[in-house]
């Protein structure tokens, strides 16, 4: 029976990444695997009209440091709440498709990322496509996009107010 050893998660703060997370800890778990969660800020957004960095380094920095502390502290939970330790995490800037799909799998040797369908809308979607749409085309191992909560049911957004 295969078995997955190395599974890649991305996120991106988005709900579908957290719904993506919390089944690649399951199928961690039963597979003995280890788990590389990353997330990847897109350095494109920090430049100026002239394709310059410039003053815009701090904002990086400080964008950085957010995604650092944000993948730790999934990791944290994932130990508290699942009892699971065998997880590394990682923050990359750069192009989020080519490190998802081709060299983030490369890097830790995944054979399967495991990630949400989506995290645009549909206007972005359109505009830039997504990451998943990537994945599916360019990875070199398996991917499993995630549509569904814990319990296989179709994800409910909770409406603002209830």
């Amino acid at each position: 029976m295969l078995q997955y050893k190395k599974i890649l998660v991305p996120v991106d703060g988005s709900t579908n990444g957290e719904l993506a997370l919390k089944k690649a800890i399951a199928v961690a778990q039963r597979n003995n695997a280890h788990l590389d969660i990353i997330t990847v800020i897109q350095s494109t957004r920090f430049l100026d009209i002239y394709g310059h960095m410039g003053s815009n380094m701090d904002y990086v920095a400080i964008s950085l440091q957010r995604a650092k502390e944000y993948v730790d502290d999934l990791k944290d939970q994932i130990k508290t709440k699942y009892n699971f330790d065998d997880v590394s995490t990682e923050v990359e800037s750069g192009e989020p498709k080519s490190i998802v799909a081709i060299d983030a799998p490369k890097k830790f040797g995944s054979d399967l990322i495991m990630m949400g369908a989506t995290g645009l809308n549909a206007f972005q979607r359109a505009m830039i496509g997504s990451v998943a749409d990537y994945a599916i085309r360019a990875a070199d191992c398996d991917v499993l996009l995630v549509r569904t909560d814990d319990k296989n049911q179709p994800y409910q957004k909770e409406e603002k107010g209830e």
